[in-house]
């Protein structure tokens, strides 16, 4: 019969042994950084034709156009980076290191142009409608998450307020409740296991070529061109994921 001390020395062999075995099996299977199969790439997506009804509120077409261009930059930059990590080796992912590294760079700087692209692609879609309150299974999850439309609105214009960049109402996949949270940069705050269903963009560049430094009104205008259809799509989406996982 095997000792406690037995027991302990053969689970230490078998975890040395299955780590031995998975980075063999890692260096044996490498074919070049992050994407065994090459870079895929990712294309821009044209700008919706309704999007441009945002004038009417205050947000100009020229806003949009100038946006446009920057969001253009970030899947220029997804698609640079991912190259960049199909090239990696072997000998450059034993240079990691936590202070810097290639490999830290470009994991991080991927996170920014990523998320700065599927940011922009969720603002640029659910605008161009009609605005007003919520309607449909939108506005039953808002009633049922804040009390009332109207507690959702204050919520999520203070929270835009308090916002350095991104502001998104999210569906919590675990306890099925909406909630506005801060996204300060393209990348941060995420919170795992929510979706979101509609994002405003507080990066000036929003905003200040139509209303200036006057961030309420553009929150405002904002409100008032929400497509509802599209963020119903959007949660019916989320919903339906949440119940698949």
């Amino acid at each position: 019969m095997a000792t406690n001390n037995d027991n302990g020395i053969e689970r230490r062999t078998l975890f040395t042994a299955a780590a031995v075995g998975a980075a063999a099996a890692v260096t044996a299977s490498f074919t070049g950084g992050a994407f065994a199969q090459g870079a895929p790439t990712i294309a821009a997506i044209p700008l919706p034709e309704k999007l441009f009804n945002t004038a009417k509120a205050g947000i100009s077409r020229k806003t949009h156009e100038e946006h446009y261009e920057l969001y253009k930059g970030y899947v220029t930059k997804v698609n640079e980076i991912r190259t960049k990590l199909t090239a990696l080796t072997p000998a450059d992912l034993g240079k990691a290191n936590a202070s810097f590294s290639d490999l830290r760079e470009l994991k991080t700087e991927y996170t920014f142009a990523l998320g700065g692209v599927r940011n922009h692609e969720l603002y640029f879609r659910h605008l161009g409608g009609t605005g007003g309150d919520p309607e449909g299974a939108v506005a039953a999850a808002i009633k049922a998450s804040f009390g009332s439309v109207e507690a959702w609105k204050a919520d999520f214009k203070a929270t835009a307020l308090a916002a350095r960049g991104w502001v998104w109402l999210a569906l919590d996949r675990e306890d099925g409740k909406l909630f506005n949270y801060i996204g300060d940069s393209q990348n941060t705050y995420p919170v795992w296991n929510a979706v979101p269903v509609l994002a405003i963009d507080m990066y000036e560049h929003a905003f200040y070529l139509d209303f200036g430094r006057a961030k309420a009104k553009y929150i405002d205008a904002y409100f008032s061109v929400i497509d509802w259809d599209a963020v119903n799509a959007n949660l019916k989406a989320a919903v339906t994921a949440a119940k698949g996982a």
